[in-house]
């Protein structure tokens, strides 16, 4: 072999071994790097995750613990005096309202949210956001399509059109809650439900509104990153149908994004968690009206008065509404329940062009109220019309006859001084019960043609029951002044009220600061209720502004629609726009009560066997979200709950603790406690048999 063959040779060799060194040496570098890549990367996503916005955003897409319910397999509507088509349009008639903060198309299209965001990372499709199954265990009664309700959505979701969502670019379609929402009841023994028109809802609009925003949230993920999932365009298809196209389906991408992040700014402040039947009603009405709608942040006040879901069988008859007897006029009361689950309402025009103007179809509330009151005044058929308090359905097990008659004795002694005589008693149908309305206006005394329950409104000093809802509109003030250092402008009220007679001197009952005569049996007395002019100011009484908007709102409307006055007073009952803060709560008449667990203003007592003891022997803790019904105690059946402390939802299920203020079951006691504390005790403890006596009577009221 020639020598320049062997170095030829030799340089090959040298050159192999070299590149398979270099080789041998990339790749164990190679993999140095990406190791270390990895390392790097799950470093920076472990920091990620831990970072609070990161943590924010993942707790947002994932939505929160649900019971884990069946729907049961039988259900009993309770006959109540409506037909099944009056019963069908009160569930699905729209308020004007657009609750849910999407278009109703998005919500049918909704698929229900993955447990975490990371459930994007997995292809496959979750059954509609709707479907019974899911809504009911949010606590909504779930429906079959109608006419009324043609997609099958749950009672209390009504369509309203032509409304503006903010973040979404013109009009559409919206998702509103009806009265039924919050006043259809349900309640489950075996395997029957049991539907109560007019009673307390169990819904937790708090954990609704997180499922939504995680549904909303995970479909927004999903329209920007190229996920495995096809979440969005799935949405994108049933939404858009044959207008399909790569353009539309990224134009709705951005609507998408702009409707859910307009949604997140309208997040609320919570101080006492509202949980399964129950809400703060009067401070969330204000700050949607004083304060999300207007843009004045100083007006927003936290979440700390969640009261149960009021029954409303009967209610139109009574001289004063609501728990804290606060609202006289049923017009008042149900258009200020509109604006508050967001009926739109223009604050902003100045006064002569339509300033005011809202999109509450006022006529649509004369109807639920008419159908609510009946047709005949219950002076002159000497029995209620309308919607009736249920029966105690034998299916639930006879009412023991002899005890009912001993609880009867019972309760006249012990009861009726408050809570009147029983409405199905001859005894109820006398003037002491039943008294027109008399008030001043600047034209002299009025008085309504009608007589109407005159019912007993107790001090929070002689009840003993939590004060926290009767403070609301006592203490809180709303600011709709103009501004003159920015140039804001004031919200443009300037109408007459109605309010009871300030005293003259002194003032014993220091909640109210008004005459006594509104605390006592008949109501107020012959001219108690005088006119107040309410304008604009930076502190103005919460009860008196709320009531002045929602009558130039009504005003609006009436005027906007040329109705005269005749039918504008037949369409507020006769009765005035009177308002009252901090008199008390209300003793209402007891029919039906057997129906609207749980139990006081705030929901804090479970059932009514614990409510006729005194207050130290009732349960702390108390579940609420489950169903069943406890038919021997006459409430929500409770399990053993005997810790010192609880988590706000375990196993899905909302656990109230009384120790809490805006909770406290204290109050409406029979009997002082064990250490002699004898505050809100109102009457002496009652025995074993005594207590069982007295349910079985209120079980036939």
């Amino acid at each position: 072999m020639s020598w320049y063959r062997q170095i030829i040779l030799k340089k090959q060799t040298f050159f192999d071994i070299g590149y398979h060194m270099t080789f041998k040496l990339s790749l164990i570098f190679s993999k140095r790097f990406w190791l270390a890549v990895l390392v790097i990367g799950a470093i920076a996503l472990f920091l990620l995750l831990r970072s609070t916005s990161v943590q924010a955003l993942v707790e947002t897409l994932t939505p929160p613990d649900l019971p884990d319910q069946d729907l049961p397999q039988n259900r009993e509507v309770l006959a109540q005096n409506w037909t099944p088509e009056m019963t069908e349009r009160f569930h699905f008639i729209s308020q004007g309202t657009a609750t849910l903060p999407i278009p109703y198309d998005w919500l049918i299209a909704l698929e229900q949210p993955e447990a975490s965001p990371w459930g994007l990372l997995w292809p496959g499709a979750n059954p509609p956001f709707t479907q019974p199954d899911y809504i009911a265990r949010y606590g909504f009664i779930p429906s079959a399509p109608s006419a009324h309700n043609p997609d099958g959505l749950p009672i209390g979701f009504a369509r309203t059109d032509y409304q503006n969502i903010a973040g979404y670019p013109t009009t559409t379609t919206a998702v509103g809650f009806s009265c039924a929402a919050c006043h259809t009841g349900r309640f489950v023994d075996g395997d029957t439900e049991y539907l109560v028109n007019g009673g307390p809802a169990v819904t937790d609009l708090q954990v609704f509104s997180a499922g939504l925003a995680a549904a909303l949230g995970q479909t927004v993920l999903a329209s920007k990153l190229p996920l495995p999932n096809q979440r969005f365009d799935r949405f994108a298809q049933a939404v858009l149908g044959d207008t399909y196209s790569a353009v539309t389906k990224l134009k709705l991408a951005d609507e998408l994004q702009s409707v859910a992040e307009a949604g997140a700014a309208q997040a609320d402040t919570i101080d006492v968690v509202e949980g399964f039947g129950r809400l703060d009603a009067l401070n969330r009405i204000g700050n949607q009206v004083f304060s999300k709608n207007t843009g004045r942040t100083q007006n927003y006040a936290p979440i700390n008065a969640p009261v149960n879901y009021p029954h409303i069988w009967t209610v139109s008859w009574f001289d004063w509404v609501q728990y804290d007897g606060s609202i006289m006029q049923p017009l008042i009361r149900n258009a200020g329940e509109a604006l508050g689950v967001h009926a739109a309402v223009n604050l902003t025009a100045p006064d002569d062009e339509s300033l005011f103007s809202s999109a509450i179809p006022v006529d649509d509330l004369v109807w639920i109220e008419q159908t609510l009151a009946g047709s005949t005044p219950p002076m002159q058929a000497r029995a209620f019309d309308g919607l009736l308090a249920p029966e105690w359905p034998a299916s639930l097990g006879p009412v023991d006859a002899t005890l009912a008659a001993t609880g009867a004795a019972l309760y006249q002694d012990m009861c009726s001084g408050c809570h009147m005589p029983p409405l199905n008693s001859n005894e109820i149908w006398s003037d002491r019960y039943f008294k027109p309305i008399v008030w001043d206006n600047y034209s002299g005394t009025q008085t309504t043609e009608n007589a109407f329950l005159a019912l007993n409104i107790l001090p929070l000093d002689v009840i003993g029951t939590d004060p926290a809802q009767s403070r609301v509109l006592a203490q809180r003030t709303i600011d709709t002044a103009a501004n003159t250092k920015t140039g804001e402008a004031g919200l443009g009220i300037n109408t007459t009220i109605c309010v009871p007679r300030p005293r003259a001197t002194g003032v014993a009952n220091t909640e109210s600061g008004y005459d006594d005569t509104v605390n006592m049996r008949g109501g107020a007395a012959e001219n108690a209720l005088v006119p107040q002019q309410v304008r604009d100011g930076p502190m103005l009484n919460y009860a008196h502004a709320l009531g002045a908007l929602v009558q130039e709102t009504n005003d609006a409307w009436f005027n906007a629609n040329n109705v005269p006055q005749d039918i504008r007073t037949r369409f507020t009952g006769e009765q005035p726009n009177c308002l009252q803060a901090g008199a008390g709560y209300k003793a209402r008449p007891l029919n039906g009560v057997w129906a609207t667990a749980p139990f006081l203003h705030n929901g804090s007592v479970p059932t009514l066997d614990d409510l006729l003891r005194p207050a130290d022997q009732r349960p702390r803790f108390v579940r609420l979200g489950d169903p069943a019904f406890d038919a021997a105690k006459v409430g929500l059946a409770q399990p053993v709950l005997d810790g010192d402390r609880y988590l706000a939802y375990v196993d899905g299920y909302f656990i109230m603790d009384t120790a809490l203020d805006g909770n406290r079951n204290t109050g409406h006691a029979f009997g002082e406690a064990a250490d002699g504390d004898k505050t809100g005790v109102i009457g002496r403890a009652i025995s074993d048999e005594e207590r069982a006596a007295l349910i079985a009577f209120l079980k036939t009221l």
